[in-house]
């Protein structure tokens, strides 16, 4: 099985004064610019949405595996704190930090913790950020 989903993005202008906006599948638009990526509390940015991304992949793989553990689930709740850092080169993502608590588990906490490490190493998600092929398409309109 194969599922395409869809985003988009378009910015106007310079970087340091020009906006830009996110759009999620066909309708929830985001919009963003230099100031949210680099001041706090100024909207969001491509960081935070990679961010929720992680979160609700890694929220959803957990669930399963405790799921197909036979084990009964309450709730979910994750957190990732990504990390955008200035080098040499240009910026790069060099961390992603996860917190999940789980409410409500039918698990030992040791065995919850087992679980989260097993979620983290193989959502969907997770496995992008370790390794992925990526194609480009690039033309002039």
């Amino acid at each position: 099985m194969k599922i395409l989903r869809h985003a988009s993005a378009i910015w106007s202008g310079p970087v340091p004064t020009g906006t830009g906006s996110m759009t999620l599948g066909r309708s929830t638009t985001i919009p963003f610019s230099l100031k949210s990526r680099t001041e706090e509390n100024a909207g969001t940015n491509p960081e935070e949405m990679l961010g929720a991304a992680h979160a609700g992949c890694f929220s959803m793989a957990l669930t399963s595996i405790l799921e197909d553990a036979g084990l009964s689930v309450g709730s979910i709740e994750t957190s990732a704190k990504v990390t955008l850092e200035q080098k040499s080169d240009g910026f790069w993502i060099t961390e992603i930090h996860l917190i999940t608590r789980g409410s409500n588990q039918s698990c030992s906490n040791d065995e919850f913790v087992a679980f989260a490490e097993r979620a983290k190493n193989t959502c969907p998600v997770s496995k992008l950020f370790a390794s992925a092929t990526i194609t480009l398409d690039a033309a002039l309109a």
